[in-house]
């Protein structure tokens, strides 16, 4: 499929359904945001998209990585100088 056939089809369907302005980069963008808002981590965005940088990725999406509630937390993991004790972080 080249990119002319794309948009023709995009344009043809969103006439069809009463969208004047729509473009196919509209649904990559959307596509994009939504996998974000449903969970998806940033880095499986920025594969998909074909971003060579997350940074990129997060510009074209308008959101910035959470660092204070990194993956790897969720699997309790910490740098090898501190021990988990119970609920808390002894150094």
């Amino acid at each position: 499929m080249t990119s002319d056939v794309a948009w023709y089809a995009v344009k043809r369907y969103a006439k069809r359904i009463g969208i004047d302005h729509l473009a196919p980069h509209d649904l990559r963008r959307t596509c994009a945001r939504l996998c974000h808002e449903a969970g998806g981590e940033l880095e499986q965005i920025q594969f998909l998209l074909g971003h060579a940088s997350v940074q990129t990725t997060e510009r074209y999406i308008g959101c910035r990585q959470n660092l204070r509630e990194a993956v790897n937390d969720r699997f309790r993991i910490l740098p090898s100088n501190k021990l988990l004790t119970e609920s808390r972080v002894v150094a």
